[in-house]
């Protein structure tokens, strides 16, 4: 009776003070929104600073960047690798809309497909040119990551692609997209979380965004607040994590004696 006693009150404590801890993130996320002045700062990543330039580079050459955004669909563990990958075209998407030059996207995911296509769709709205959207531009390939890798390799040789970018859930099979690039002579970029994947494009870029600097992607290119602020909050919810595990084992101590 005594153990489930002392249970029931560390479950309590603990559902308190994480209640307490999101209050807190919250907070603070509201009042870095709402600041004026300096924004925070961060390092550089090259594979999202140089992915614009390479965006400018199609429109000049009349070709396309290809940005593949791997098969991780929007629920379960993959979930936040693949909305940082469609945050990356969604700070593309306006830029390149009004250079003309808009991205063939490629997805592995079905639930990827239809908001890769709105992010696009509603770019060409906000040029004022609703009618030029091409939902073509947007490509399911296939379910299977090694069939769809194949796929998004075959869209790089077979059309006019200036560039490709790697980013989202992927495993080893990238490296059949970054192989075909290389092929081609075509500038690399990648963003990764996967340490498989990783290791497998590390010798093929030195424009590789690994681990947590995918998820920069939408502040590296655009410097809006929204995304900076996302990023701080993103820091402050790991230091609540850390202490409330910290907190958890202290609970599971003492309750041992």
């Amino acid at each position: 009776m005594g153990g489930y006693l002392i249970s029931a009150t560390q479950i309590h404590i603990e559902a308190i003070l994480l209640l307490g801890l999101s209050s807190l993130v919250l907070i603070v996320l509201f009042i870095l929104r709402g600041r004026k002045g300096p924004r925070p700062s961060m390092r550089q990543v090259p594979a999202f600073q140089d992915l614009r330039d390479e965006t400018g580079r199609a429109a000049e050459s009349g070709g396309a960047l290809h940005i593949a955004l791997g098969s991780g669909e929007l629920y379960g563990e993959d979930a936040m690798t693949s909305l940082a990958s469609l945050q990356v075209v969604e700070s593309l998407a306006d830029e390149a809309v009004s250079y003309s030059a808009p991205p063939v996207i490629t997805v592995g995911a079905l639930t990827l497909l239809p908001l890769a296509q709105d992010i696009l769709r509603r770019a060409y709205e906000r040029s004022g040119r609703p009618e030029a959207y091409d939902p073509g531009k947007v490509r399911f390939v296939a379910p299977s990551p090694v069939a769809y890798a194949a796929g998004a390799a075959n869209t790089i040789s077979s059309e006019n692609i200036t560039a490709s970018m790697t980013v989202g859930s992927f495993g080893p099979e990238a490296s059949l997209i970054t192989n075909a690039g290389s092929r081609h002579d075509l500038p690399q970029l990648a963003g990764l979380a996967d340490p498989r994947a990783i290791s497998a494009l590390y010798p093929t870029t030195d424009r590789l965004a690994m681990g947590e600097e995918l998820y920069t992607g939408g502040a590296q290119m655009t410097g809006e607040r929204r995304y900076l602020v996302g990023l701080v909050a993103q820091d402050i919810l790991r230091i609540v994590v850390a202490l409330l595990v910290v907190f958890m084992a202290a609970l599971v101590l003492l309750g041992a004696y």
